[in-house]
């Protein structure tokens, strides 16, 4: 630690008031050099795309560098962009590694000068918080800056911002400012903790990333932390994180984790603070600015064990939103995973339905179990087998399958689930990086469900969801409804290299009419609203994500369902959203979300900043009311007693009640079956 202090120190006393471009100077040794021409070789030659180099590997390489490193356009100047450019598109070099270290190391030292001269501004407090300005958000109307003047502009309105945020916190102005300071140093000693790995690193990733958003290379320490994610081994709250502007980052949650089970922390949530529930330590530590893996270490521990997370909500308006949310550490056991179900009355013309729910979080398997061939192992499609029979005993009506948040898991689990709803048969199709194509399926499978059913999927429904509900959907078994789903297609392998390991794409599947699920996923039947623009997220929205295609279709027997009335279904839907209060409250919330989304400026005056929050809040009260009101409850007298009230709620059970899609969903079912007269047990044709 005295180390790190030491070293904090001597940059600190370099940079301020000077450049810094030669502090930091990390050279590529030639066993890195060789490394990357091996990693290079290796996924021209077996990724999907076999054989087929990128033309100019290196100006791509350089482009991706540059994004990744300055998406804000804050750090770097117009002629150095011009610079790196000319160097990368020139290179004749199979990896320019020499060009990515330099602007990487351009890059650390320009972090640290200005995050030196921050805390030589924030220690003025001198800050105008009357005046009038703003900053602007919106990266693509930016331009690179001319000077280093321009830049330093910059660095001190940003300052500003983060000591604004941190007042609208209920701090004051000297606890805000001794806060951003702790914040400020810890970015610099996360830069001065640096190494040739983590260079490498970037570069390696950047590289593979030019031919798809899953290839990736993995150092050693990386490639042993994903071994031990992949097998739930570890004491913590099941999460996986990453960083992005100095903010630790969810990126998803484990199905049957605490994180998962609090219902309150979900991707893209910012992690601020982390509190120990202990006697002996009970100060909260700010992690913004940290090593990610510090706060990962800082977070996991022994099971049993408590602590507090303070959230900046996904897709909140402003970073002063915060909420505590408090979790008991555990590992995350198989059973927790688990497929969970309700059985639900839904008016159907002048009687009542019975409609099994059926929530899967993940397609899961005791693979140890099961090759032991342990009679009594435990997967997902056991587990809803089990479901199903007693839905049959029960006379159940219909079932609702709902994958929404299932990022996928086995796939063949996958297989094995939708064989309990169509019989053998094939469920997709692979298509190798040499071009053969094989369809995937169950022989043995054997028909539990033939009443009516339909599937729920949202945009993290992703990869074995995708491929259950295409099948679904194409052997027209039965509707799907709710969002467009994730539209990742493609299949990955793990090789290992002289040092750590590459993950690359070797394959892509496709549904059994030969439309590719890559890039495009599964589209449902009828699309249920949503709070946010899903296209945010998703393959779609990831950099160099593989395209769409399709190949041939492989021969499956579909059922006897009358999809004409599709139309009729979302006509009902359309005209009971008018009129439902719960469906109308997620059209308000997206229609703040799209005004919101138009900001291209960010005001760093604080009674505006302040008319905002109250703004805010004055909407998010007046709009929870209409909702209340509408359905003859309770309305809340303050903003405080709503945000009391969230605090309170968690998401562990199915609650059709609260859960405004899962309803409608149900209400959509009960249509089709109504409208279905003769619409009793589904069998292949």
């Amino acid at each position: 630690m005295l180390k790190h202090i030491q070293i904090i120190a001597i940059i600190l006393s370099l940079c301020i008031g000077c450049t810094a471009e030669s502090e930091i100077d990390i050279k590529a040794s030639i066993d890195k050099y060789q490394l990357a021409n091996e990693i290079y070789a290796k996924i021209t030659k077996e990724h999907f795309f076999q054989n087929q180099a990128i033309e100019n590997i290196n100006a791509g390489l350089g482009i991706a560098l540059i994004k990744q490193l300055d998406s804000q356009k804050i750090y770097f100047t117009k002629d150095e962009i011009l610079y790196f450019t000319n160097k990368f598109q020139s290179s004749s070099d199979d990896v320019e590694v020499s060009a990515s270290y330099e602007l990487i190391n351009l890059y650390y030292n320009r972090l640290i000068e200005a995050t030196a001269h921050q805390i030589q501004v924030i220690q003025k407090k001198d800050f105008d918080f009357e005046k009038q300005e703003d900053i602007l958000i919106e990266n693509e109307l930016q331009e690179f800056r001319r000077t280093k003047i321009e830049l330093r502009s910059t660095w001190e309105k940003l300052a500003k911002n983060d000591v604004l945020t941190s007042i609208l916190t209920e701090k004051s102005e000297d606890e805000a400012i001794e806060l951003i300071d702790k914040r400020y140093r810890n970015r610099l000693r996360r830069i001065s903790q640096r190494n040739e790995e983590d260079v490498f690193s970037i570069v390696m990733n950047n590289l593979t990333g030019l031919f798809d958003p899953h290839s990736s290379y993995l150092s050693p320490k990386s490639a042993e932390d994903f071994e031990m994610n992949m097998s739930l081994n570890l004491e913590g709250i099941g999460a996986l994180l990453t960083t992005e502007d100095d903010y630790p980052i969810i990126v998803s949650v484990v199905p049957g984790g605490p994180a998962e089970k609090s219902g309150k922390i979900g991707p893209d949530d910012k992690i601020v603070k982390v509190k120990q529930i202990e006697e002996s330590y009970v100060d909260s530590v700010d992690v913004v600015g940290w090593r990610i893996d510090e706060v990962v270490q800082l977070i996991r521990g022994k099971a049993g064990t408590q602590l507090e997370l303070e959230i900046i909500p996904a897709n909140t308006e402003d970073l002063s939103d915060r909420k505590w949310v408090l979790l008991t550490r555990e590992k995350v056991k198989l059973e927790e995973q688990a497929a969970k179900s309700l059985i639900v009355n839904v008016p159907n013309n002048n009687s009542n339905l019975k409609i099994g729910i059926i929530d899967l979080p993940a397609f899961y398997i005791d693979f140890n179990a099961w090759r032991d061939r342990d009679p009594n192992y435990r997967s997902s499609s056991k587990d809803v087998e089990d479901i199903l029979k007693k839905f049959n005993k029960e006379g159940v009506d219909a079932v609702i399958v709902d994958l929404r948040g299932n990022s996928g898991g086995s796939l063949y689990e996958a297989n094995k689930l939708t064989g309990l709803f169509v019989s053998a048969g094939p469920t997709l199709q692979v298509k190798e990086s040499d071009g053969d194509i094989r369809p995937w399926g169950d022989a043995r499978a054997s028909q539990v469900w033939k009443r009516p059913m339909a599937v729920m999927i949202d945009r993290y429904s992703a990869s074995a969801s995708e491929i259950f509900a295409g099948a679904i959907q194409d052997y027209q078994r039965g509707l799907v409804f709710g969002h467009q789903s994730f539209g990742k297609g493609t299949v990955q392998k793990l090789d290992d290299l002289t040092s750590g390991q590459l993950k690359l794409t070797e394959s892509k599947f496709y549904r059994v009419t030969g439309s590719g699920m890559q890039n495009k996923g599964v589209q449902p039947d009828i699309t249920l609203p949503a709070t946010w623009d899903i296209e945010k997220v998703g393959e779609s929205s990831l950099d160099n994500a593989l395209p769409w295609d399709q190949i041939r279709p492989t021969q499956f027997r579909k059922f006897k369902l009358d999809r004409g009335i599709i139309d009729q279904l979302r006509l009902s839907h359309a005209e009971r959203s008018l009129n439902n209060p719960d469906l109308q409250y997620i059209l308000d919330i997206r229609k703040r979300y799209d005004e919101q989304q138009e900001k291209v400026s960010l005001s760093i005056n604080i009674d505006t900043r302040r008319a905002e929050k109250l703004d805010r809040q004055n909407w998010m009260l007046k709009t929870e009311n209409k909702r209340r009101l509408a359905k003859g409850l309770d309305i809340f007298e303050s903003y405080e007693k709503l945000k009391e009230f969230d605090k309170d709620k968690k998401d562990t059970d199915i609650d059709i009640e609260n859960d405004y899609l899962l309803n409608e969903g149900a209400l959509i079912l009960s249509d089709y079956i109504y409208l279905n007269t003769n619409l009793l047990l589904l069998e292949a044709a």
